[in-house]
């Protein structure tokens, strides 16, 4: 690799627009969030449209918090689809809508904010950049997130495409 030059005045970086489209277990790793491979309790990704479709085998989760342990007794799987409901400032806000045995399983993400919490920080990840939110969405924090693991990448739009993460952007 050759040496490193420092820019003359007057000139600027060079900027690649990106646009990526990526599986989710791709799109994880990249964000710094879990190695290549989804963890072993999501059983099936797909998507159709915008929607991103999770099925879930929570009984693989360990150290679930009580009442959710409770659940996956009653309901073994869990369906999930997600969607991209607004970017702003690199900021993915994603709506959850999921059911376990018919029953509505979205209402109980706030109960798992704990846990989103300690697997961030145990990654050393920004805190804060992945957040439960109220009515079943998650604030995911894309842009603190790739910058620390590519400095200078921008993300401009995170969408949901037939199955595959999108990421638009600028690399630097």
């Amino acid at each position: 690799m050759p040496p490193h030059r420092p820019r003359r005045p007057g000139t600027s970086a060079m900027v690649c627009a990106v646009h990526q489209e990526l599986t989710l277990a791709e799109t994880l790793h990249l964000l710094g969030l879990m190695g290549r491979k989804l963890p072993s309790f999501i059983t099936s990704v797909s998507g159709r449209g915008d929607v991103l479709d999770l099925v879930a085998d929570p009984r693989q989760v360990k150290r679930l918090p009580g009442p959710l342990k409770l659940a996956t007794r009653l309901a073994p799987t869990v369906r999930a689809a997600l969607r991209v409901v607004e970017v702003r400032d690199g900021v993915a806000t994603i709506s959850v809508d999921a059911s376990a045995g018919g029953l509505p399983a979205h209402k109980l993400l706030g109960l798992a904010s704990n846990r989103i919490e300690s697997v961030v920080a145990a990654k050393g990840l920004p805190a804060g950049s992945v957040r439960v939110l109220p009515d079943a969405r998650i604030a995911l924090d894309v842009q603190r997130l790739l910058q620390a693991r590519v400095p200078g990448a921008r993300v401009s739009d995170v969408s949901f495409k037939d199955g595959v993460v999108v990421l638009d952007g600028v690399a630097g």
